[in-house]
C-alpha cells in the first residue's frame, strides 16, 4: 500500500468516525443533530453551541402621561426583539466545565443607543461529583425561587414579573459576579451562591420610603433548596424549566432565600440616614406531567409565595421591554411612563400559573400542539393601599417541540394614582398584547 491510499484510508476511517458521532448524537426538536462536537468516544468530553432568539410584535395601552420621542401616546405598537442569545459550553475533562454567553436585550425602535452584544455569562465550574460542584464567574447563578435565574421554556410570553424584579437594580440582565456550589443528593438538590452587587446610584434617600442606597452594598447571599417528589430535574444550569410538555413527571417543592446587607437607605422624621437590609424568602411548587403520551397531551402548574423586605414602603415599578422613552411629570401616574407597573416591593407576592399542551395536530409526525396557559400576580405592598394584580392569559402554538413556538398573550396591568390621602390606588387598568415568535438553537 502507497502512502497515498494509506492518507487517504485513514482519512476514510476518520470521516467515517465522524459521522458515526453525529450518527449517535441526540436529535433535537428538529430531528437535527445537537451542535456539540465530542472529544471522546465517551461522549463525556465535548464543546457544544446553543442560543435563542425572541421577535415581539406588540400593542400596548400606555400608562397616562406617556411620551415617545417627546410626543404623548395613549398607546403604541412596533416590533422588537426581546432577547438574542449565543453560548457555547466546553467540557475539557470530565469534571471541568467553562460556559461563555453573549447576548442583546430589549432591543426596540426607541432604544438605538443601548442594543450592544454583550458578554452576559463567562464562569468556570469544577464538579467533585454529583453531590457538590463550586463554580465562579459572571453568571446567573442565583437562589430565591425557580424563576429567579430568568427565562427557558416558558410557560406563558415571558416569566412573571416579579421573578426578575431586580435586574437592573443590583444585576446585569440578571446577572453578578460571584461563586456559588450546587448539587444533587438523591432526590434533593441545592443552590448556594455569594456576589457582589452592583450599586444603583438613584437618588438620596426619602422620608420613610426606601430606596437602593449610592452606598457599596454588603455581598448578595442567596439559596435555593427543592426536592423532587417525582423524576429529577437537571441542574447543570441555572435555569428551571417552566414546562416540560409532558416529557417529564415532575412534582418539586422548593424554598429559597436572598439576603443583602445595607442594600437600602430611607430618612427618618429628623432627617437621619437609615440604612435598610434586603431580605427575601419564597417557597414554590411546580407540577409537570403527561396525560396522554400518544396524543401529546400534558398538565403544567406553578405556584410560588414571597415575602419581601426592602425598608419601608419600596415599590419598584417596572416595564418590560418599555417602549416609552419618558413621562410627563404633570400627567403621570406612579406607574411612570409606558407600560412600567408594580412588580415588587416590601410587602408578599403570590404567584400562580396553569396550562398545559392539547393533542398533536400532526398526529403522524406528532408535532404541531396548542399549549394555552393562564397566570396571576398578586401583590400585597406596604407602599400600596391596593393590592396590586396582574393577570395573563395566551396560547402557543409549538411547531417543532419549545424550539420553534409561537405565543400569544394578553396581559391586563394596574394603574396607580395617589388619592386625596396620598394613597396609591388602582385608578385604571390597561392592556398589552404581545404576538412572539421563538427559536432555539442547540
Amino acid at each position: 500500500m502507497n502512502t497515498k491510499s494509506f492518507k487517504a484510508g485513514i482519512a476514510l476511517f476518520s470521516l467515517l468516525g465522524i459521522m458515526g458521532k453525529l450518527e449517535a448524537q441526540k436529535k433535537n426538536d428538529f430531528n437535527n443533530p445537537g451542535l456539540t462536537h465530542y472529544l471522546n468516544e465517551e461522549h463525556t468530553r465535548y464543546v457544544s453551541f446553543s442560543g435563542y432568539a425572541e421577535l415581539w410584535a406588540r400593542y400596548t395601552q400606555l400608562n397616562p402621561g406617556s411620551l415617545i420621542n417627546n410626543e404623548a401616546k395613549s398607546d403604541v405598537a412596533d416590533l422588537s426583539l426581546r432577547r438574542v442569545r449565543v453560548k457555547m459550553t466546553y467540557k475539557p475533562t470530565e469534571k471541568l466545565m467553562f460556559v461563555l454567553q453573549g447576548g442583546t436585550t430589549n432591543v426596540n425602535v426607541n432604544a438605538k443607543g443601548s442594543n450592544y452584544f454583550d458578554l452576559l455569562d463567562a464562569y468556570a465550574e469544577y464538579a467533585f461529583n454529583d453531590k457538590i460542584a463550586f463554580g465562579a464567574g459572571r453568571s446567573t447563578w442565583r437562589g430565591l425561587s425557580r424563576f429567579t435565574t430568568g427565562p427557558l421554556n416558558t410557560l406563558l410570553y415571558d416569566l412573571p414579573a416579579y421573578a426578575t424584579s431586580n435586574a437592573g437594580a443590583t444585576d446585569y440582565t440578571v446577572r453578578e459576579l460571584g461563586a456559588y456550589v450546587k448539587g444533587q443528593l438523591g432526590k434533593f438538590d441545592y443552590r448556594l451562591v455569594v456576589a457582589d452587587p452592583y450599586t444603583m446610584s438613584t437618588s438620596d434617600p426619602k422620608l420613610n420610603v426606601a430606596s437602593f442606597s449610592k452606598n457599596s452594598p454588603g455581598k448578595d447571599f442567596s439559596g435555593y433548596f427543592r426536592y423532587a417528589f417525582l423524576d429529577k430535574e437537571n441542574i447543570s444550569t441555572p435555569f428551571n424549566s417552566g414546562t416540560y410538555g409532558g416529557k417529564k413527571n415532575v412534582l418539586s417543592l422548593g424554598a429559597g432565600f436572598d439576603y443583602i446587607h445595607k442594600a437600602m437607605w430611607h430618612q427618618d422624621v429628623d432627617k437621619n440616614t437609615i440604612n435598610d437590609d434586603m431580605k427575601s424568602f419564597a417557597v414554590d411548587l411546580f407540577y409537570d406531567a403527561p396525560l396522554n403520551k400518544e396524543k401529546g397531551t400534558s398538565v403544567s402548574a406553578y405556584g410560588m409565595a414571597m415575602h419581601n423586605d426592602y425598608g419601608p414602603n419600596y415599590v419598584r415599578y417596572v416595564g418590560t421591554n418599555n417602549p416609552a422613552t419618558s413621562v410627563d411629570a404633570a400627567q403621570a401616574s406612579l406607574n411612570g411612563a409606558g407600560n412600567a407597573m408594580p412588580v415588587i416591593g416590601t410587602g408578599n407576592t403570590y404567584y400562580i400559573q396553569l396550562g398545559g399542551t392539547l393533542p398533536y395536530l400532526n398526529k403522524e409526525k406528532k408535532n404541531l400542539q396548542l399549549q394555552p396557559a393562564v397566570g396571576m400576580q398578586l401583590s400585597d405592598l406596604k407602599g400600596l393601599h391596593d393590592n396590586a394584580v396582574i393577570y395573563d392569559a395566551g396560547i402557543s402554538l409549538l411547531m417543532n417541540g419549545m424550539s420553534s413556538r409561537l405565543t400569544f398573550d394578553a396581559q391586563n396591568r394596574p394603574v396607580f394614582t395617589g388619592d386625596a390621602h396620598n394613597n396609591a390606588v388602582v385608578s385604571d387598568r390597561q392592556w398589552q398584547f404581545v404576538l412572539k415568535y421563538r427559536i432555539d438553537f442547540n
